[in-house]
């Protein structure tokens, strides 16, 4: 082989690799610009998502600060602090002597509020008349003062109609 052959080859062999390395070079990054691709649409589509929910929280914040505060001290008038429950036994007692009922109360224990959750406190009511006193006394706890559940509303007749009641008195 001629010289001039060998130095054509060699520089053809070397432009041929050369060439070699930058499609090889070109489609690996074209992948790569695939996979980047679908990547920015689906985190432009995150934002996007976060966009609308900052939005709506900022809508609820807004009605909150207007509309939402007045329903607030609603509740607070509703759901009373630990303290205001000392006189709870009184309150009872005020409703059973309306209804001209034998009366008994025992607190049965608290739960303490956790995290944005409610405290109550555990009541067992013990209450004797008539049915259609120990009705109106149930009827009365409609109106109570306080957020009250009940677990337990038990009825027996003995000489004289004997109601029991257990439930929950809640507080913030």
């Amino acid at each position: 082989m001629k010289p001039f052959h060998k130095k054509v080859t060699v520089k053809l062999s070397i432009s041929l690799g050369i060439i070699a390395v930058l499609v090889l070079g070109i489609i690996f990054f074209g992948f790569r610009v695939d996979s980047l691709s679908e990547k920015v649409i689906t985190t432009r589509q995150e934002l996007g998502e976060r966009s609308r929910s900052l939005q709506s929280l900022a809508s609820l914040r807004s009605d909150y600060s207007t509309k939402g505060q007045s329903y607030l001290n609603v509740l607070y008038n509703v759901i009373p602090e630990k303290d205001e429950l000392i006189d709870l036994s009184k309150n009872f007692q005020v409703i059973a002597q309306e209804g001209q009922l034998d009366y008994g109360f025992t607190f049965l224990g608290e739960n303490p509020p956790i995290a944005e959750n409610l405290g109550s406190v555990k009541f067992s009511l013990s209450l004797g008349g008539s049915l259609n006193e120990l009705l109106s006394f149930l009827k009365n706890l409609e109106n109570f003062r306080y957020l009250i559940s009940l677990e337990n509303v038990s009825l027996n007749r003995a000489d004289r109609m004997r109601m029991n009641i257990r439930g929950d008195v809640f507080y913030r």
